[in-house]
């Protein structure tokens, strides 16, 4: 058996390794691998931003090749956090779902290696040109958005994903491809956004800019092969980057690795260095050190080319050492690059503020990095709880590990927190919890040395050390949100953060960072290094293993709402109950008591409730009965729970965690009311049955008219267990999601003949490949859409069965809706349905196929694409008395009306 090289079992490792980066974030790829790609950024300076308009719309195989196969500094500037759009994978909308696709983003980036901005703009759903987007996005300030993430980034080629025109699509796509050509012009210049200049930022002029000429085949274009192996993968850049993409998991992009070659076509929009539009994408972009350090001179006290011919060379040899038997061979070459740094940033720091001394602390402290990573050095700091509340006192600790054949000399290392938290050390005679290391404790106890955190340490090869130490959180430290949900959005904005430097970032950094100084022997080399890292909380799982949860700070109970919104119809004169669901982030024990304000003549009993929680995740559910007054009117009213605890009162606010397995964790807080909404609206007696889609809020919505309602699941569909139902409805995209609804269709059509009535929620083009409805249905492609949630309704048919009983619609009842219409609307159909409904968006010829219905033997088969999961979940009253009537409908009283 031959053995294999040390590129074939490190590509080996990271073929393993790579999908699993997005799920651990904060883990490090192995040390050769590491320092194999941390080399490739330091010979030139090279920055790439590409800009569009939702997460998704990136070129993740552009982005792996910049950043991990070319060392580019590459980024990827979004507008906005996709808050628009339908959610596969839970349902959450709007901001939480902003969240979501912001950590997919995320977890994207780990693995292609770019880094991620952001604008303030708010996707509020699909539009058809950019005059509408304008209407709602200023396009002074969103411009500015973009200005401020060049001016501080400093991209030399900037690539538009669009082309500014109506090719674009998507109305956000096309302002997003004209606001790139804007900004980059004004981003160079001093008199255009100069508020820009006083928090920091300076002009910046990229060299380039490209666009993507999508559809276009005959553009004059570049291309840049992306299917290129890398040898410290075992993978192309375009399998990289095709796993990046699959983390759009709320999408549904879930994708192949595909071999083969492949190439991303990029078309010349404007130079400031000239050149031709096929020449390569950094021809004339002179980035190399030598140009930036040419005007130092004799300032830096030697010979300035000399150094930096010096540091190329030990650059290159230290990368050829990686792949030999023995990577710790490159450990000689990486100091004297080091070496050679020193009196160029010596001159650089002399002279103030520049590139050139940016870009020369960025390559020390990534060669720092690389020197860590391949003679085997790492540290890990982590807390003993992710979720801290105000007054909590959290063990945090930092671990050093020598490599193999390496010492390590250092002071303690410094935790850094925020102004008001406190550190305490805590010395190796005091007793602490013991490490959590799952069910096998016992089996891998580590034995580390635990050094007193006011004492110089040393390590011997392969030697841990571990400092410990006790983090308070201030008592009336606030709950930290994403820094775009703390104030209120101006219409489609998020208002920027108080603090410049947070501007355009996915989150707020970590609050708590471990910062080392070391000196480290290997090799026969001493390297003085510097190692910065965020304190993370370690979980470990029986079943999935170990993940990496950033800290994060809760109040400490949250009140949830069991329905945060509640439609109350007029002339219901029962009184009703208003839970909460009360829950603890503390790990002590909390008690309370909640009450409930009410408007003015609303009873309520009991006035409050004595509340105890035991410690972390504790729950308590607290009821109500709550009495409008006799004749209260229509419209909407709220019901605010009051929370006292020790006798003072307490903000009540609803905290969840939006937790999936490839996203780091986040909480999302809010108000805690309840929304009560009074209209007339009736609804028949009906058994109903739900199948989940995508995620929705339907299941809710219908026992908010007071039905019941089943979920069906797999294996409910035999004819026994359906006849129980009156109306069987379907979620969102289920037949998308659904497999078993899929082999089931024939048994549900069935119990439609029999006198059941379906009512099918929109689907996307699978609906067509299937042929799922009794009698065809085809949706368009593209899909028709109706996007202007105000846009004008006529009824076809007033006297249409699904418009006239329980509830007699009119044209008030599309009044209020919000973010659409509706989408993915069928433009053909047999002539045994009823469409009754005709709308369409300003300046499109009228569309009737958001809503269609016919008899299927003794039952009732309805499809609609109306968006009624943002229609119920908002409240809207004319979208209940609609929803009503669909739930409502039997196949004889259809025939009644028809009749008439």
């Amino acid at each position: 058996m031959q053995p294999r090289s040390t590129s074939t079992l490190i590509a080996a490792v990271a073929w393993c390794l790579l999908p699993a980066l997005a799920h651990a974030q904060g883990s490090r790829l192995p040390g050769a691998i590491e320092a194999g790609l941390i080399l490739r950024h330091l010979d030139g300076v090279k920055r790439v931003l590409v800009v569009a308009a939702h997460p998704d719309d990136e070129d993740t195989a552009l982005l792996t090749t910049l950043a991990r196969g070319w060392g580019v500094e590459a980024a990827y500037f979004s507008f906005t956090r996709g808050e628009g759009g339908q959610n596969l994978i839970g349902t959450e909308l709007g901001e939480g779902l902003g969240i979501i696709r912001s950590g997919e983003l995320l977890a994207a980036r780990t693995i292609d290696g770019a880094e991620q901005f952001f604008g303030r703009a708010f996707d509020f759903g699909y539009s058809k040109t950019a005059d509408e987007t304008f209407s709602k996005w200023p396009r002074e300030r969103i411009l500015s958005d973009l200005v401020w993430t060049i001016r501080r980034f400093r991209p030399h080629v900037l690539i538009s994903m669009w082309s500014g025109t109506e090719r674009d699509g998507h109305g956000h796509h096309q302002v997003s491809g004209l606001l790139t050509r804007e900004a980059f012009d004004a981003a160079g210049d001093e008199t255009r956004f100069p508020e820009q200049l006083a928090a920091g930022a300076a002009p910046w002029a990229p060299l380039k800019l490209y666009r993507r000429p999508l559809f276009e085949l005959g553009a004059t274009s570049i291309e840049i092969e992306t299917g290129t192996l890398d040898p410290l993968f075992g993978l192309t850049h375009h399998q990289v980057a095709m796993d990046s993409r699959s983390q759009h998991r709320s999408q549904d992009f879930g994708t192949a690795l595909p071999l083969g070659p492949r190439v991303t076509r990029l078309s010349l929009v404007s130079s400031r260095v000239g050149g031709s539009p096929t020449e390569p994408l950094f021809t004339g972009v002179d980035t190399t050190l030598a140009t930036l350090a040419a005007d130092l001179g004799e300032s830096a006290g030697a010979d300035v080319q000399a150094d930096i011919r010096a540091y190329r060379e030990a650059i290159g040899d230290a990368g050829g050492s990686l792949n030999a038997a023995r990577p710790e061979a490159a450990l000689p070459f990486l100091a004297e690059a080091l070496r050679r740094l020193e009196p160029l940033r010596a001159a650089a720091r002399a002279g103030g503020e520049s590139e050139l001394r940016r870009e020369l602390d960025r390559r020390a402290r990534l060669l720092m990095r690389a020197i860590a990573a391949v003679a085997g050095v790492r540290v890990e700091l982590r807390a003993r709880d992710d979720v801290l509340v105000p007054g909590q006192t959290v063990l945090v600790e930092a671990r050093v590990r020598s490599g193999t054949d390496a010492t390590v000399e250092l002071d303690p290392p410094v935790i850094e927190v925020p102004v008001g938290w406190s550190v305490e050390g805590i010395g190796p005679d005091v007793e602490t919890e013991p490490d959590d290391l799952g069910p096998f404790a016992r089996f891998f106890r580590q034995e580390d040395t635990v050094f007193d955190p006011s004492a110089r340490a040393r390590l011997g090869p392969g030697e841990i050390g571990l400092w410990r130490y006790a983090v308070t959180v201030p008592e009336r430290a606030p709950p930290v949100s994403p820094w775009f949900l703390e104030n209120p959005r101006d219409g489609d904005l998020y208002d920027w953060p108080a603090a410049p430097e947070l501007r355009a970032l996915p989150f707020r950094p970590p609050p708590v960072h471990g910062r080392m100084a070391a000196v480290v022997s290997a090799a026969g080399e001493r390297f003085d290094i510097e190692v910065e890292d965020p304190v993370r909380y370690r979980a470990v799982d029986g079943v999935t293993g170990e993940s990496w949860r950033p800290l994060q700070v809760a109040p400490r109970i949250s009140v949830a709402p069991m329905a945060p919104a509640m439609i109350w119809p007029v002339g219901r004169s029962a009184a009703r109950d208003i839970a909460f669901r009360i829950s603890s982030f503390a790990r002590d024990a909390t008690a309370g008591e909640i009450g409930l304000d009410l408007p003015p003549g609303w009873r309520v009993t009991p006035e409050t409730t004595a509340f105890e929680l035991a410690g972390e995740g504790a729950v308590r559910t607290v009821g109500f009965t709550v009495d409008p007054p006799a004749g209260a009117a229509e419209g909407e009213f709220f019901a605010r729970p009051r929370i006292r605890i020790a006798g003072a009162s307490v903000p009540a606010t609803h905290t969840t965690m939006i937790d999936y397995p490839h996203l780091e964790p986040r909480l999302l807080s809010g108000g805690a009311a309840v929304r009560i909404v009074r209209f007339p609206v009736r609804v028949a007696d009906r058994r109903i049955g739900y199948v989940m889609g995508s995620g929705d809020d339907g299941p809710e919505a219908i026992r908010q008219l007071g039905l019941d309602v089943e979920l069906i699941e797999p294996a409910d569909w035999e004819a026994e267990r359906l006849d129980r139902f009156d109306t069987i409805v379907l979620g969102i995209r289920a037949y998308e999601v659904r497999d078993d609804l899929i082999a089931a269709n024939a048994e549900l059509l069935a119990w439609a003949e029999r006198g059941g009535t379906v009512v099918v929620q929109y689907n996307r083009y699978e609906f067509n490949e299937g042929a799922y409805a009794p009698y065809p249905i085809a949706i368009g492609r593209p899909a028709p859409r109706v996007t202007e949630e105000d846009a004008s309704v006529t009824l076809v048919d007033p006297r249409a069965p699904v418009l006239a009983e329980p509830n007699r619609l009119g044209p008030a009842d599309f009044e209020g809706w919000v973010q659409e219409r509706g989408l993915y609307f069928p433009d053909q159909w047999d002539e045994r349905y009823q469409a009754p409904l005709e709308m369409a968006d300003t300046g499109e010829p009228p569309n009737r196929g958001s809503l269609l219905a016919a008899p299927v033997g003794r039952g009732l088969y309805i499809h609609t694409s109306l968006s009624f999961f943002r229609q119920l979940r908002a409240g809207v009253p004319g979208a209940f008395r609609l929803w009503a009537n669909l739930l409502s409908l039997d196949g004889n009283r259809w025939r009644e009306i028809a009749a008439q």
